[in-house]
């Protein structure tokens, strides 16, 4: 199985109903699971279920209430395919996207995780990636995590997401995982999502500050070092530019 859409969702029907009409073509024409990680109560999770038993290639778990980063934890251990693909209650395949396009992308790609690209649902906006020089450490958190395709093994190897975190544990988790030599990451510019901006978290500008803050802290000292390796890499580009310089000189 090539990708599992992992989809966490609570008490918004009507965005999850959003959610599934965007997945369809993959559900349907190509047969991929969608993991449903629920934690609705009461009716709205009775309205889930009967909602979920017209659609195909669905997979449903109820959870308690615990927190997004539980629900993504839950959804990422009964994933089965090599890919996964973090996609909540409301947020939507771009209507652009050429479903055997992207799964041809999957199946011949050899990195560990891909950043695609979102468009905001409200204004339209697609969020374009950094420039080279500033793509790492990721200190604006600008890696999204509905448009970040990832290796289900990285989760095996590297951990979960951080559960105490509400709202910034996927950048906890890019900055844990992907600073790694040995984890290869692939861009792509071409958008596979829209964000709904008026979705649980959007909004909480302060408390994402106060995470991300805190996460950057936390890997302080393994910042630097990315830093101080990316400064060395520099060094050596230039002492071999010169070298080659004066080797060209000295041919003229």
């Amino acid at each position: 199985m090539i990708l599992n859409i992992i989809t966490v969702t609570k008490d918004d029907l009507e965005g999850l109903k959003k959610t599934l009409i965007s997945t369809k073509q993959f559900r349907e024409e190509n047969g991929i699971l969608q993991v449903i990680i629920d934690s609705s109560t009461g009716e709205n999770k009775e309205k889930v279920i009967s909602h979920l038993q017209n659609e195909k290639n669905i997979r449903y778990y109820w959870q308690e209430p615990l927190g997004i980063s539980a629900a993504f934890n839950l959804g990422l251990q009964k994933a089965e395919a090599d890919w996964v693909w973090l996609l909540n209650g409301g947020d939507e395949v771009h209507a652009s996207l050429d479903a055997k396009l992207f799964l041809n992308i999957l199946t011949f790609n050899s990195s560990d995780a891909i950043i695609f690209q979102i468009e905001y649902a409200q204004s339209k906006k697609i969020i374009k990636h950094p420039p080279m020089w500033a793509l790492w450490p990721p200190l604006l958190s600008w890696v999204p995590h509905p448009a970040t395709i990832t290796r289900k093994y990285l989760y095996d190897r590297y951990g979960f997401f951080e559960e105490s975190l509400k709202i910034a544990m996927d950048y906890e988790y890019w900055v844990r995982c992907f600073s790694r030599d040995e984890v290869v990451v692939d861009l792509v510019s071409m958008p596979i999502a829209r964000f709904d901006q008026i979705g649980t978290f959007f909004g909480l500008e302060h408390l994402t500050r106060a995470e991300v803050s805190g996460i950057i802290r936390k890997y302080v000292w393994l910042i630097i070092k990315k830093w101080l390796k990316n400064g060395l890499i520099l060094i050596r580009s230039l002492k071999a530019s010169s070298n080659f310089l004066k080797k060209l000189k000295k041919s003229l």
